[in-house]
């Protein structure tokens, strides 16, 4: 499944459907990468930086050790309850992407922990990239693009963000900003 539109992607962040175990979040835009993983995963856990719920890895880790991120995927959480395994990727390295991938599609389909999230966070991928091909096959998985903002977004983010405080600004304002 892919999820493009801003209001589904806000709708899925703040409540993620229970039939999904991966979300793969890509884009150019690292900032809006790192922003929408955490929102998912403080949704998915109840302490996002738990060490005992929560396995985070990266590229190194994958290229230091191939199985273990299956074994983070299969392994239970220490204390009960839901386990989240975080992979981010800054780069697509074809072994990293490939490896990704796989897991990616054994988990969607639960063959590995069903209780287990996998939410994976990367850069820029291609159209050809295994991972971004997998997350957008997999039935029990999302792909969420971060693209650059437009000027429509941003003048929404100042509104939305400056309604919080009650100020609001004009439309000679808004332009101006």
């Amino acid at each position: 499944m892919i999820l493009s539109k801003r209001p589904d992607i806000e709708r899925f962040l703040s409540r993620p459907d229970p039939g999904i175990r991966a979300v793969l979040i890509y884009g150019r835009d690292m900032g809006v990468v790192r922003d929408r993983g955490h929102a998912l995963a403080a949704k998915v856990v109840p302490n996002p930086d738990d060490p005992f719920d929560v396995a985070v890895l990266t590229e190194a880790d994958l290229a230091d050790d191939g199985g273990r991120l299956e074994g983070e995927l299969a392994a239970q959480s220490l204390m009960g309850g839901r386990r989240l395994v975080r992979l981010r990727l800054t780069a697509e390295k074809p072994a990293q992407d490939k490896l990704a991938a796989e897991a990616l599609e054994r988990h969607a389909k639960g063959e590995l922990n069903p209780d287990a999230f996998f939410l994976i966070e990367a850069g820029n991928l291609d159209r050809n990239s295994a991972l971004r091909k997998a997350a957008e096959k997999a039935a029990g998985a999302a792909a969420i693009p971060c693209y650059e903002d437009e000027p429509g977004d941003v003048a929404r983010l100042v509104r939305e963000t400056l309604a919080k405080d009650q100020v609001a600004l004009n439309t000679d304002a808004l332009n101006l900003f």
